[in-house]
């Protein structure tokens, strides 16, 4: 190490002038440009870690106004979930009594058939006429139906306005629609007899084909 140094001394002490300057020249230049690469080093490390900071600031922040909308996310979900679990009473009756709260004529009611609605639940059906109706007492009406505690909808209905008369309507077609939750045990039996019944319908087919 010592005859290291004591060959550059040497090397350099045999230089001119000038040649010495521009050495020291360019070993200030080379350390300028160490500098200036560690310092751009050093900002652009400095930068990304302030930029994930402020990323994580900003996330925290979404979550907290967030929140509200959140919690009223979950409760529309409970609600949702509440409404599955309670079971619908008989339809007829049901809207029935909604139609008399609304100040509704129920014209002609007649109860559909139970079908299967995938393996977890059933779904009911009642089609129902309306006559002379106005259009506040058909909001109404629907309003009272689509408020229920138990989950029912209005699968189709037809409106038409009667001639002559202002602001009254007939509706035919009003289908409103229930589902009931299948209990734990029956659920296979519910999709095994849907299957048997779409098996045994077919076999029906291609004997009436073969005949």
């Amino acid at each position: 190490m010592a005859a290291a140094l004591s060959t550059v001394r040497g090397a350099f002490a045999g230089l001119s002038p000038r040649e010495k300057r521009l050495l020291l020249a360019l070993a200030a230049v080379f350390m300028l440009l160490g500098f200036l690469g560690f310092w751009m080093w050093s900002k652009r490390r400095l930068d990304a870690i302030d930029s994930e900071r402020a990323d994580m600031v900003e996330a925290l922040r979404f979550i907290q106004r967030s929140r509200p909308r959140i919690a009223a996310r979950n409760q529309r979900r409970e609600a949702m979930l509440a409404r599955y679990r309670t079971r619908a009473p008989a339809l007829t009756s049901y809207v029935e009594e909604q139609a008399h709260a609304a100040n509704v004529q129920v014209a002609e009611a007649q109860d559909r058939p139970a079908t299967p609605a995938g393996p977890r639940f059933t779904q009911r059906s009642v089609s129902i006429r309306l006559r002379q109706v106005s259009l506040e007492a058909l909001a109404d009406f629907f309003e009272r139906i689509d408020s229920a505690a138990f989950p029912v909808a209005i699968s189709s209905v037809r409106i038409r306005r009667r001639f002559g008369e202002a602001n009254k309507y007939d509706i035919d077609d009003l289908v409103i629609t229930t589902w009931d939750r299948v209990p734990e045990g029956n659920r296979t039996d519910a999709a095994g007899g849907a299957q048997g019944g779409t098996g045994a319908a077919a076999a029906d087919r291609r004997r009436e084909e073969a005949r």
